[in-house]
């Protein structure tokens, strides 16, 4: 693949990781089935697309405020005992397993993902407030 296709590639994950579809995981699912490139060097680069991505979010946040910054501590500790034992987990395993584990945490992931949306939406239809017809009365501006 030519550099221009995958600079194309990688800006349009991004633009889809920035509206929350989760693009650390298709960036990486390109780079293995599309750019034919092994698992660990897809994930390495993987790693550098997010150092960067979420070094804008990070910026855009602290703006509007809304880093709490004693969650950002346990975030951190817990991600250098993950990295840790990724790192472990990655040299050891090899390579027709470590697509296995991906694939298997991609799509946990998003099941769980669409499972919680689910609850939301739902746990918001049931609270919201109904005339005698079944109507919801916030659209009518009550």
């Amino acid at each position: 693949m030519s550099m221009a296709v995958n600079m194309i590639a990688a800006f349009l994950i991004a633009l889809l990781s920035g509206l929350g579809v989760g693009g650390g995981g298709l960036f990486t699912v390109y780079l293995v089935v599309l750019a034919d490139m092994p698992q660990l060097a897809a994930q390495g680069i993987n790693l550098l697309f997010f150092l960067f991505s979420s070094g804008a979010s990070v910026t855009v946040q602290l703006f509007r405020g809304r880093i709490f910054f004693g969650a950002v501590g346990v975030m951190i500790a817990a991600g250098t005992v993950g990295v840790l034992l990724g790192a472990l987990a990655a040299g050891a395993l090899p390579e027709h397993w470590l697509r296995r584990v991906f694939g298997i945490m991609l799509v946990s992931g998003g099941i769980l993902s669409l499972r919680s949306s689910m609850k939301e939406k739902y746990a918001k239809n049931l609270s919201t407030p109904r005339d005698e017809n079944g109507q919801n009365t916030t659209d009518k501006g009550e």
